[in-house]
């Protein structure tokens, strides 16, 4: 076991996740206090969106190829600059720009850094020791985000003009500490990545010349769990982006509860996460089980949220804001164990590629159903995606071969 990389895993996740609550909260304030319209802050988000489905996978088979390391380094790199471009070129244009930096450097970091730090575990005991690693990171991830989302609050409220400054001088921070990971995997493919050695992966004998998208079919087809799984993070994060998107405009325009409480409602949520992720690392292992629970209790939760009175509603959305946060290492547990080292990054890229397909999905079919339903029959429509994703996860994981 390499432990550096997995003390400095843990530390880079939250780093990532304290700049990441400085900024999502309020970042929507800041573009509009540089004037730019709510047609133009859609626009920016579905730039930041496309970057991440483009760049994705070949970043994964970058960092694969290249080294892990390199990409996280480059990763860090590009999270500062667009920081700085942020902060310094204050218009539409600039802005523009800085989400395709912003998210071309997230592609490089989500599949290498955990691809790295599960390459660092023992190999003999990694599968045992795999809910630990996730657990743990779920813990420090929402601590730090709680921590940045307090702080994001207070400056936008006083520094709004400010608000990247932080954030870069973080990401410095973070870019130096990735300079002392010890790179443990880096894949001698030729150039053309047409030639590979996926026998472990694909349980099939060794295959010549295909090209990397035939090999993920083949893992697809030889491994259903990991069909299964992608499908899952395809639907569940389908599911989320409605409620996401609108739950402030449930509370606020139809519940009557005062903006002043949002950010105490997603702090309960938050901590409820912290304080209950050391105990569900004990079920990862009954997937079927863990699954099944999340998302059934995800589906009431919002249904409670879109139809009870004022404390039951922000009870219900605190336990499905904690749910959904629960569910990503069960699945980043198993994903791990069915996929093998040499392109660790690249497939863990894919299964992010197919949840950011989700969210866009998601978001195009919310902006249409809250126009033509209204608000509430969007929590229904999550909810019934909620269901359908435990039916949708049975039926693939018991495909044979």
């Amino acid at each position: 076991m390499i432990r550096r990389n997995i003390r400095f895993y843990y530390l880079l996740e939250s780093i990532l996740s304290l700049t990441g609550g400085i900024i999502l909260p309020v970042y929507v304030v800041y573009f509009r206090f540089f004037e730019i319209t709510l047609f133009q802050v859609a626009v920016l988000a579905a730039v930041f969106e496309a970057t991440i489905i483009i760049f994705e996978v070949p970043t994964g088979a970058i960092a694969d190829k290249y080294g892990r390391k390199l990409s996280t380094i480059i990763g860090f790199l590009l999270y500062a600059l667009s920081g700085v471009i942020f902060f310094r070129f204050t218009n539409f244009a600039g802005f523009v720009i800085a989400e395709i930096i912003f998210g071309i450097a997230e592609t490089f970091i989500s599949g290498a850094m955990e691809a790295l730090a599960v390459d660092s575990l023992d190999k003999s005991s990694r599968d045992k020791s795999l809910p630990r690693l996730f657990a743990n990171r779920t813990i420090y991830k929402t601590s730090f985000l709680l921590i940045g989302m307090l702080s994001g609050g207070y400056l936008a409220g006083s520094y709004l003009t400010s608000l990247f400054v932080p954030f870069i001088v973080i990401v410095l921070i973070g870019f130096v500490l990735t300079l002392f990971l010890e790179e443990n995997c880096r894949s001698e493919y030729p150039s053309d990545f047409r030639h590979d050695n996926m026998s472990e992966a694909l349980g099939t004998p060794s295959l010549r010349a295909f090209r990397p998208t035939g090999t993920f079919i083949r893992l697809l087809k030889n491994k259903p769990i990991v069909m299964a799984l992608f499908a899952v993070g395809l639907l569940a994060n389908f599911a989320y982006e409605p409620a996401d998107q609108y739950w402030q405009v449930l509370f606020s325009e139809i519940k009557n509860i005062d903006s002043s409480n949002f950010g105490i409602i997603t702090a309960a949520g938050l901590i409820l996460v912290v304080f209950t992720a050391r105990f569900t690392e004990k079920l990862y292992n009954k997937l079927t089980l863990y699954l099944s629970g999340c998302f059934i209790l995800m589906a009431l939760s919002l249904y409670i949220t879109a139809e009870l009175t004022i404390y039951p509603a922000i009870a219900g959305f605190v336990v499905y804001f904690a749910l959904k946060e629960l569910v990503r290492p069960a699945i980043s547990t198993h994903l791990n164990r069915a996929i093998a080292s040499e392109r660790r990054a690249t497939y863990l890229s894919a299964y992010n590629m197919a949840c950011s397909v989700g969210e866009v999905i998601a978001g195009i079919t919310a902006g249409f159903l809250a126009a033509k339903y209204g608000v509430m029959f969007i929590f229904y429509f999550s909810a019934i995606a909620a269901m359908l994703v435990i039916v949708v996860y049975i039926m693939l994981s018991k495909l044979k071969h």
